[in-house]
C-alpha cells in the first residue's frame, strides 16, 4: 500500500507541474514569450517565481517518489539509476532556489548554480531513464513499460542536444539568423522528462496494485481456509 501512495504522490506531483506550466505559458504570455524565453525567466516577472518554483520541486517530490517506490517493488535501482534520478531532483531544486540573473551575462553565484542546475535538468533524466531501463527489464512486471522510457528518454536527449545548439547562438551572434525556438525547445524537453517519471509512476499503480490485490486474496484464502476450533463443554 505505501508503494501504490508513492505511485499516485508522483502522478500528483508530475500533474501539478505540467500544470503549472501550462499556466505560466499562457497567463505571462505578454511579458514573456514561451517560443524564445527559458521557463527560468518566469522568476523575473510578479508572481511567475513562485509557481516556478512550485512546479520544480513538485517534479522533483514526484521523481524521488517514483525512484523510492520502484526500489521499494523490487526493482535493482542500487548504483547508476539512483544517483541520476537523485541528481536531476537536485538540480531542479537548485534552480528553483538559485534564480537565474535579470541580464545576458551571469553575474552572481546563484547565477552560475542556477545554470549548472539547469544543464543537469537537460542531460540527467534521459540518462537515468536510460540507466534504469535494463533493471526494469529484469522483472517481468516492468517489462511493458521498458520501450516507452527508452523512446522517451532517447527523445528528451536529442531535444536537448537541438536546445544546445541552439544556445551557440548566444556565443557566435546571428549564427542562425533570426531564428530562435529555444523556449519551445526547452518546454519539449521537459515535457519528455515528465512523460518518463509519469509512464514509471503509472506502472509502478499497476505493479503496486497488483500487488496489494494479491495481498488481500492470499489473507481471504488463508482465513477461510483457517480450522473453527469450538469451545470445549
Amino acid at each position: 500500500m505505501a508503494t501504490l501512495l508513492l505511485a499516485v504522490l508522483a502522478l500528483l506531483a508530475a500533474a501539478r507541474a505540467s500544470f503549472i506550466m501550462i499556466y505560466l505559458g499562457f497567463a505571462y504570455r505578454d511579458e514573456l514569450n514561451p517560443v524564445t524565453a527559458p521557463l527560468s525567466y518566469y522568476v523575473l516577472v510578479d508572481g511567475g517565481e513562485q509557481l516556478f518554483t512550485s512546479a520544480a520541486v513538485a517534479m522533483a517530490v514526484g521523481a524521488l517518489a517514483v525512484l523510492v517506490g520502484m526500489a521499494r517493488s523490487g526493482v535493482r535501482m542500487a548504483g547508476r539509476p539512483t544517483v541520476l534520478f537523485a541528481v536531476w531532483a537536485l538540480c531542479l531544486v537548485l534552480a528553483a532556489v538559485f534564480p537565474i540573473d535579470d541580464s545576458p551575462r551571469i553575474l552572481t553565484f546563484a547565477g552560475w548554480v542556477h545554470q549548472f542546475a539547469g544543464a543537469g535538468i537537460l542531460a540527467l533524466l534521459s540518462f537515468a531513464g536510460l540507466a534504469a531501463a535494463p533493471r526494469l527489464a529484469e522483472s517481468p512486471a516492468w517489462r511493458p513499460v521498458v520501450p516507452t522510457v527508452r523512446m522517451l528518454s532517447i527523445g528528451a536527449a536529442v531535444i536537448a542536444a537541438a536546445y544546445i545548439v541552439g544556445r551557440l547562438d548566444d556565443l557566435v551572434p546571428g549564427l542562425f539568423g533570426s531564428v530562435d525556438v529555444g523556449g519551445v525547445l526547452q518546454r519539449v524537453v521537459l515535457g519528455f522528462q515528465v512523460a518518463v517519471v509519469s509512464a514509471l509512476a503509472v506502472q509502478l499503480v499497476r505493479v503496486s496494485w497488483s500487488a496489494v490485490r494479491s495481498g488481500a486474496a492470499t489473507g481471504a484464502a488463508t482465513g477461510a481456509a483457517a480450522p473453527t476450533v469450538l469451545p470445549r463443554p
